[in-house]
C-alpha cells in the first residue's frame, strides 16, 4: 500500500513540476516577443511619418522648381520677343495645378497645412494672371518695362516665394520634431533593455531554482518515509523476516524509481539549460546589435539628421527582426517606403521579359505569359517597378485555379503622359470584400492557406506605387480571375521603338 500510492504521489508531483518548469519560461518568452514586436511596429510608424514629410517637402520643392520655370519662361520671352522661350511657361502652367492638388491631398491631416497651400496656390494664380497680361502686352507691342509693372511683378514674385518659404520651413520643423521623438524612443530602447535583460533573467533563475528545489524535497521525503518504515519493521522482532524480504524489495523498488527519476530529472535539467541559452542567445544577440548602432547613431548623429541616421535606424530595425520570419517580412516592406527615388527611362516591355526570364516560377509555369504590346516607356525608378511587376506575376500564378493552364496578360492603355499598366489572370479571383484589404500588411485571402505567403507581397505593391505617385487597384470576381492595375501619373516617355504582341 505505502509504494504504490507514495510513488504515484511523487510521480504526479514530478510531472506537475515539468510542466510548470517548461511551460512558464515559454509563456514569458511569448510576451517578450510580443512586447518586442510592438516597440518594432511603432518605430516603424514614426519612421513612415517621417518619410510622409520628406514626400511633402519634395512635393513642395517641385511645384515651386514648376513656378520657377514658368517665371524663367516669361522673363526670357520679355527679354527677346522668343516665342519658343513660352514652351517652358506653357508647359509648367499645365502641370502646376496637379502638382498642387497632389500637395494638398498630402497634407490633409493638417488643416494648417491646407490653408497655406491655398495661400500658395493664391499667390501663384495671382502671379500667372499678371504674367500673362506682360506677355500679351509684349505680344501687342505695348508698354510692359514702366516701373509699376515691374514693381508689381517684383511684389508678386516675392509674395510666391514667401508663401512658399513659410510652408517649407513649418514642414520642415515637423520633420525635426518627429526625427526627435524618433531618436527619444531609440535611446528608451537602450535604457530599459539592460533592465529588462536583467529582470527576466533573475526570474527565470529563481523560478528554475525554486522547482529543482520542489524536486529535491519530494525525494527527500521519499527517502524519510522509507527510512521510517524501515526502522518500523526493525522494531517488531516477530515480523522482522517477514518484512525483511517486503523491505528489500521495497528499498529495489525505490532505488530503481530514484534512478529512474534522477536520470529524467537530470536530462530535463539539461534540456532547460540548452533551451535557456538559446533563448537568452537569440534575445541577446539582436539588442547587442541594436546598441552598437544606436552608439554609432548617438555619438556621431547627435547634431545631424539625414538619410545616414535612417539608414543606421534601419540597421536596428533589421537586428531585432531577425527573431522569425514574420518580422523580416516587415522590414522588407519597410525598405520599400525608404528607398531612394531616382527615376529614369524604362522601357516596360524589356523590363516584363526580364522579370519573366529571371523568375524559374514565370519562365516554367504551365501556361503562358502574354505581352500584348507596344508597351510604353516611362520615367519612374526602375527597382520600385521591378518589385512591383514580380509581385504581382508571382501573385497571378500562386492563385491560379486548380487544374486549368495559367494564362496571364500583360497590357497597358496611356492617357496623355499617365500610363496605367494591366496584369491580368485567370486564375480564383478575389471576393468583392478583400478587394480593398488584399494590400493591407499581412491581409489574406481566407479559404487558401496552401497558397497564401505571409500577406506582405500587395502590400509592398501598394507603397511601392505610393511612393512613385501613382496608385493600383483590382478588379476581380470569384472563380473568374483579376485584374490588377497600376496607374503612374506623368510617367510616359516619347516611345521611338516599334513593338507587337509577343508570348513567353
Amino acid at each position: 500500500m505505502f509504494s504504490k500510492q507514495t510513488l504515484a504521489a511523487h510521480e504526479i508531483s514530478f510531472r506537475r513540476i515539468v510542466r510548470r518548469t517548461v511551460l512558464l519560461p515559454m509563456g514569458v518568452m511569448v510576451a517578450a516577443s510580443i512586447c518586442l514586436a510592438w516597440l518594432v511596429s511603432h518605430l516603424l510608424t514614426v519612421a513612415n511619418w517621417v518619410d510622409h514629410t520628406d514626400r511633402v517637402i519634395a512635393q513642395a520643392q517641385q511645384s515651386e522648381n514648376l513656378i520657377l520655370n514658368m517665371d524663367i519662361g516669361a522673363r526670357g520671352f520679355l527679354l527677346t520677343g522668343d516665342q519658343s522661350l513660352l514652351q517652358p511657361f506653357r508647359e509648367s502652367g499645365a502641370q502646376v495645378g496637379r502638382e498642387f492638388d497632389a500637395l494638398s491631398r498630402l497634407v490633409a491631416d493638417n488643416p494648417p497645412q491646407v490653408k497655406q497651400v491655398q495661400a500658395m496656390r493664391t499667390a501663384s494664380d495671382q502671379w500667372l494672371v499678371h504674367a500673362e497680361e506682360m506677355i500679351g502686352r509684349r505680344q501687342r507691342g505695348e508698354d510692359y518695362q514702366s516701373i509699376p509693372v515691374n514693381a508689381r511683378d517684383q511684389e508678386l514674385t516675392d509674395g510666391v516665394r514667401r508663401e512658399f518659404a513659410g510652408f517649407m520651413g513649418i514642414e520642415r520643423a515637423l520633420r525635426q520634431e518627429r526625427i526627435t521623438a524618433l531618436q527619444r524612443l531609440n535611446e528608451n530602447v537602450q535604457k530599459f533593455r539592460w533592465l529588462v535583460l536583467l529582470v527576466l533573467g533573475l526570474a527565470l533563475g529563481l523560478y528554475f531554482r525554486r522547482q529543482l528545489a520542489a524536486v529535491v524535497r519530494i525525494y527527500e521525503t521519499a527517502l524519510t518515509t522509507a527510512k521510517q518504515k524501515t526502522d518500523a519493521l526493525q522494531v517488531s522482532e516477530a515480523s522482522l523476516r517477514e518484512a525483511e524480504g517486503k523491505l528489500r524489495q521495497y528499498a529495489d523498488d525505490l532505488e530503481k524509481t530514484v534512478a529512474q527519476r534522477t536520470a529524467k530529472l537530470q536530462e530535463t535539467v539539461e534540456e532547460l539549460e540548452a533551451y535557456s541559452y538559446s533563448i537568452s542567445h537569440d534575445l541577446r544577440a539582436p539588442l547587442r546589435a541594436m546598441e552598437g548602432y544606436a552608439k554609432v547613431l548617438l555619438e556621431d548623429f547627435q547634431q545631424k539628421v539625414g538619410t545616414d541616421g535612417m539608414v543606421y535606424l534601419d540597421r536596428i530595425i533589421k537586428a531585432a527582426y531577425r527573431m522569425d520570419k514574420l518580422i523580416q517580412d516587415i522590414l522588407s516592406y519597410s525598405r520599400v517606403t525608404r528607398t531612394e527615388i531616382k527615376s529614369e527611362p524604362v522601357d516596360l516591355e524589356n523590363l516584363v521579359r526580364d522579370i519573366i526570364q529571371q523568375y524559374p516560377g514565370l519562365s516554367s509555369l504551365n501556361g503562358e505569359i502574354k505581352i500584348e504590346g507596344p508597351l510604353p516607356r516611362v520615367l519612374a525608378p526602375e527597382a520600385l517597378l521591378t518589385q512591383c511587376i514580380a509581385n504581382l506575376l508571382n501573385n497571378a500564378v500562386k492563385f491560379a485555379a486548380d487544374g486549368v493552364p495559367v494564362c496571364v496578360r500583360v497590357r497597358a492603355e496611356t492617357f496623355d503622359a499617365d500610363v496605367r499598366l494591366w496584369v491580368e489572370d485567370n486564375g480564383i479571383g478575389i471576393a468583392p470584400e478583400y478587394k480593398t484589404r488584399i494590400f493591407g500588411v499581412f491581409e489574406r485571402i481566407p479559404g487558401e492557406r496552401a497558397r497564401e505567403g505571409m500577406g506582405i507581397g500587395l502590400a509592398i505593391v501598394h507603397k511601392a506605387v505610393e511612393r512613385m505617385g501613382g496608385t493600383v487597384g483590382v478588379e476581380s470576381e470569384p472563380g473568374k480571375g483579376s485584374r490588377f492595375w497600376i496607374l503612374l501619373p506623368g510617367r510616359k516617355l516619347p516611345n521611338t521603338y516599334k513593338g507587337g504582341g509577343a508570348e513567353v
